[in-house]
């Protein structure tokens, strides 16, 4: 929390008689005292009134009630308000001192007010009727007595301070509260998604299996046909055995990549993932690299900013599967960028986790496309180009490993995407991670 370096004790005086002021100064800035004098006084002859002064105070003057405003106006600009305006009630020919006050609350609601009067120009009742009931004013009739002026000059910039000290924290709470706000909704968020993609794994799971064994028999029988064509029976032309031979690839090969896309979504839902052991992430982004060679193509360039980091606890098989995905996406991103970048890095978080990202200057992700990237089959290429279980796949193997993946990108910014490992245990208390099975 931000607190003034020193106490607040700067008084104004608004008063159309200077002898007042002449007053106030004697009262409220006492000469300076001399303090190894005041120090020897106090051994020899105890507690005295010197040594027991209380704090001096930075008084100015107004003489008239628009000069007490631009002083005023002139003290917050320069970021030192006033603390406490003594104001006489009587200013001829200017305004008067409940004017003067009310305009005074209106350019700062925090400065605390001591109406000075000697007559009875308005009652009490009349003041709240024009300035409302108010903790901030008090009233001192003249002539007054020099403590008096002291102890409310005093109590009330002390008062100031309390206030001032409240509303500083208070803020800085204000500020923790919106933060804390906005990264709880970040978690619900980022847990929201977690629950509906782990759903969507177990619901894809479940849907793999049940399609496969169909798919087992009609690719079996799809094979039988095409042993049988290959023959040329008698009962058919020869047009005839060529149009079945051409229905009968074009059949095989959607099985085929019906059977791809079941395999994915295996993987998705974290089927056939391998146990974990100690694996080296440099090791297996090289091998990655090695395989994404064709999908990024001769132009890409490829730059590693590699950090030494330890070995994670992690399927080397899946781990390369979730590396050559993230290339892959890279490599789509990049097809209309004039000069296609992936940048590889790895270091090690406080937390004790690997992180590995991997970032292209590719034409970036919607903000609407964002949260829904990782969901299995949401694509935004166009319809038969990809599957959409890429990126599911690589969630799914990196919750399952317990890491995590995000993604950072805006249209036209390129992506990030950040995948989070846990480090291996040392070999001896290596545990594989059980393995799910539907």
């Amino acid at each position: 929390m931000s607190t003034p370096a020193s106490p607040n004790r700067r008084i104004l005086v608004v008063d159309d008689n200077r002898t007042i002021h002449q007053d106030f100064r004697k009262i409220l800035c006492p000469p300076t005292a001399n303090d190894s004098l005041d120090a020897m006084e106090a051994d020899l002859f105890g507690q005295t009134e010197a040594s027991a002064r209380l704090p001096g105070f930075e008084v100015d003057s107004a003489y008239q009630g628009e000069e007490a405003l631009l002083l005023s106006r002139n003290a917050r600009e320069q970021g030192r308000p006033y603390a406490v305006a003594f104001v006489d009630i009587r200013m001829p020919p200017g305004i008067d001192g409940v004017e003067t006050t009310s305009r005074l609350w209106k350019d700062d609601p925090d400065i605390q007010v001591v109406i000075c009067s000697a007559y009875a120009d308005y009652s009490w009742e009349e003041m709240m009727q024009r300035l409302g009931l108010s903790q901030r004013l008090l009233i001192l009739r003249k002539p007054f007595d020099g403590i008096e002026v002291r102890q409310l000059a005093y109590a009330l910039t002390e008062k100031w301070e309390l206030l001032h000290r409240s509303q500083l924290r208070m803020e800085d709470l204000a500020r923790a509260v919106d933060e804390r706000t906005r990264q709880l909704a970040a978690a619900h968020a980022q847990i929201t998604q977690h629950q509906r993609l782990k759903a969507l794994g177990r619901l894809s799971g479940a849907l793999a299996h049940e399609i496969n064994n169909p798919l087992s028999f009609i690719l079996a029988n799809l094979g039988y046909l095409r042993s049988a064509l290959e023959g040329s029976p008698p009962h058919l032309g020869p047009a005839e055995v060529q149009e079945l031979r051409e229905v009968c690839a074009e059949s095989t090969e959607g099985a085929e990549r019906i059977r791809r896309i079941i395999q994915n979504i295996k993987l998705f839902s974290r089927l056939d993932d391998a146990p974990p052991t100690r694996v080296d992430v440099h090791e297996v982004l090289e091998q990655a690299l090695g395989e994404a060679r064709n999908e990024l193509g001769p132009n890409v360039q490829v730059v590693r900013e590699f950090q030494a980091i330890p070995r994670v606890h992690a399927s080397e098989t899946g781990l390369q599967q979730v590396f050559f995905g993230l290339l892959a996406n890279a490599a789509q991103a990049l097809k209309e960028s004039p000069q296609p970048r992936v940048r590889i890095s790895t270091y090690l978080q406080e937390d004790g986790r690997v992180a590995v990202e991997v970032q292209d200057n590719g034409k970036g992700i919607a903000a609407e496309h964002v949260n829904r990237i990782f969901e299995p089959f949401f694509t935004t290429k166009r319809m038969g180009s990809s599957s959409g279980l890429g990126l599911s796949v690589c969630y799914g193997i990196v919750s399952g490993l317990g890491g995590d993946i995000t993604v950072d990108s805006a249209p036209g910014q390129g992506a990030t995407f950040r995948v989070l490992l846990p480090q291996a245990p040392a070999p001896e208390h290596l545990t594989p991670l059980p393995v799910r099975i539907p």
